[in-house]
């Protein structure tokens, strides 16, 4: 495994790699739940892989889209693990996510000068929460359904422009759009935003004890 290590580590250089953008020296204020952030990225990581899966039996069309997850779980391989899977990760995703920030918040870690990692981790959340609404709106069925006239109730009460985004966000709404965000424009921002959220927090170090 060593030689082959350093057969790849000549052509790629993937020691200095790692050294320069994964290895992180952790201090001694390091106890458990500094794990939940990790188990958050990890949770997300998985809804990706099986997210990835589904996408070749999924299909968003309000006529097919319910027919079509029922036919991936009940036939395709391993398809009722991959969805199992991409829920309960989900699940877990956000119950991580709301321990980690109630852990920053008992360490103050949002004070100066990581106020913008604090910012940063809330659009992470904000976003992962918008995720978390699209994907159950794709299975189009009765849930999904009231789902979406839940969320667009929730959506009226913003002060002022709330009632401005409702009737946009219903008359505009299509299970295809819906789609292309869940898949394409949320991941994305996600990714970026986390990518933000580690370089921060790689320069500025974790904070240490209260």
């Amino acid at each position: 495994m060593k030689a082959l290590i350093d057969w790849v580590d000549v052509r790629l250089g993937v020691r200095e790699f790692y050294a320069e953008h994964i290895e992180y020296p952790l201090g001694e204020s390091i106890n458990l739940w500094w794990l939940f952030g990790g188990l958050a990225t990890g949770c997300i990581m998985v809804q990706f892989l099986t997210g990835f899966y589904m996408l070749f039996y999924y299909v968003p069309v309000p006529e097919l889209a319910h027919e079509s997850i029922k036919t991936m779980c009940n036939t395709a391989f391993l398809g009722d693990l991959a969805r199992n899977a991409h829920r309960w990760s989900c699940t877990l995703g956000i119950a991580f996510i709301f321990i980690h920030m109630i852990h920053v918040m008992a360490k103050r870690a949002y004070r100066a000068p990581r106020e913008l990692n604090w910012w940063t981790g809330l659009t992470l959340a904000m976003i992962y929460a918008l995720l978390l609404i699209t994907g159950i709106i794709m299975p189009w069925d009765w849930r999904s359904y009231w789902e979406l006239i839940i969320w667009a109730d929730w959506v009226a009460l913003i002060p002022v422009a709330g009632h401005f985004l409702k009737e946009p966000l219903l008359s505009n709404f299509t299970l295809g759009r819906n789609f292309a965000v869940h898949i394409m424009l949320l991941p994305l921002l996600l990714v970026m935003v986390w990518r933000i959220h580690i370089i921060l927090m790689r320069r500025i170090g974790l904070s240490g004890k209260v």
